[in-house]
């Protein structure tokens, strides 16, 4: 297959949901403002010209350019503050749990890896918080493996120390320590570093 090593990434289709709902309701609700703004604007304007005695209008465009370009001024102000409240909660919604892992994640590099790393419920970006706790999980449990293999290779080492002390140094005590080690040195190996 020739696409059998790209990676492919996906947006949780809730979130673009969601995205894609609130972008497509702010929309309408600028056109349907635009429009019965327009409409409204246009009809003060014409029942103005209705009952004036002195019609000084030559086109169409002349008597309802500023009228269209005001209520387009007006829907794109309305608009603008519609968008920015919304771009601000989604801004908000995405930027506490990113927050939130990033505090987890310096808390982890500082070797805290005993704490969890977790969102609320319903907060974006739970699955990035579950594999970086997978990643922390799995980190502890080779740093434990690897503090096992030195309490072993310190036993070793004081075992082999006493029989050397004693006079009698046995092989097997450095058979001990030398697996041990084999042992540990496998563990930190396990590390691509």
């Amino acid at each position: 297959m020739l696409f059998s090593n790209r990676k492919i990434y996906f947006i949780k289709k809730d979130f673009q949901s969601r995205f894609i709902l609130r972008f497509v309701a702010i929309a309408s609700v600028w056109a349907a403002a635009t429009v019965v703004l327009f409409a409204y604007l246009a009809e003060k304007r014409l029942e103005e010209i209705r009952y004036s005695t002195h019609i000084n209008v030559k086109t169409t465009s002349e008597l309802l350019l500023p009228t269209t370009v005001g209520a387009h001024v007006v829907s794109l102000l309305i608009f603008a503050g519609i968008l920015a409240f919304t771009m601000r909660s989604l801004l908000q919604s995405i930027s506490v749990p990113l927050f939130t892992i990033k505090k987890d994640i310096v808390r982890v590099a500082g070797g805290d890896l005993a704490s969890e790393i977790s969102l609320r419920e319903n907060d974006e970006f739970q699955d990035l918080a579950v594999d970086l706790d997978v990643m922390r999980s799995g980190l502890r449990e080779r740093i434990v493996r690897i503090k096992e293999r030195q309490r072993s290779v310190s036993a070793a080492a004081s075992e082999l120390n006493k029989s050397v002390l004693k006079g009698a140094p046995s092989l097997s005590h450095a058979a001990s320590l030398q697996s041990a080690l084999e042992q540990m040195k496998g563990d930190i190996n396990a590390f691509n570093y």
